[in-house]
């Protein structure tokens, strides 16, 4: 129960942080203003509050959810570290590139082993890297918006899983 809350609160905060990245024009300006601040505290907890749908996604076969975790702390790090500072410290790029790298890695391997594993929806799986993509390339387009809806769905989903040492034919739902 903990893990759907935590990544629902996660999703929500993606989402909102997504629509206000969309519906802001294009930002090249190096210093947090205004609205930035919260945008970049929902990135930060969005980021964090998905940390247990990723390790929850062990349970489905994924390998790989420990490197996503740790490039999702350095992030949520770094933003909450530029938010703080009004705008990013000169040591960022040293933290967010290997940050982004462990994310990105990692998704592709959550995505080939939750694939292989054939116990969690393949479009899902296959979606894992582009959820990286959208959650820091495109995050200004408002990415954002669609790392919360995968989210969401992945919510809806961890509900239906049967539980710890059931069958992978037999469905048991959690009391």
């Amino acid at each position: 129960m903990i893990v759907r809350i935590s990544t629902l609160a996660a999703a929500l905060a993606m989402a909102v942080s997504g629509v206000f990245q969309a519906v802001r024009p294009f930002d090249a300006d190096p210093r947090v203003l205004g609205e930035e601040h919260l945008i970049l505290g929902l990135f930060a907890a969005g980021l964090v509050l998905s940390i247990p749908g990723l390790l929850e996604l062990r349970r489905f076969g994924a390998r790989g959810p420990w490197a996503v975790v740790a490039g999702h702390l350095l992030l949520a790090f770094g933003a909450t570290s530029s938010n703080v500072n009004g705008a990013d410290f000169s040591w960022f790029p040293y933290v967010a590139v290997p940050a982004n790298l462990a994310v990105l890695a990692g998704s592709v391997v959550m995505a080939v082993t939750l694939w292989r594993a054939g116990r969690f929806p393949r479009h899902l799986a296959a979606a894992l890297p582009v959820v990286w993509a959208c959650e820091v390339p495109l995050s200004q387009l408002g990415g954002g918006i669609v790392v919360g809806v995968f989210w969401l769905v992945v919510v809806q989903r961890l509900g239906k899983a049967p539980v710890y040492g059931a069958d992978v034919g037999e469905v048991v739902t959690p009391d």
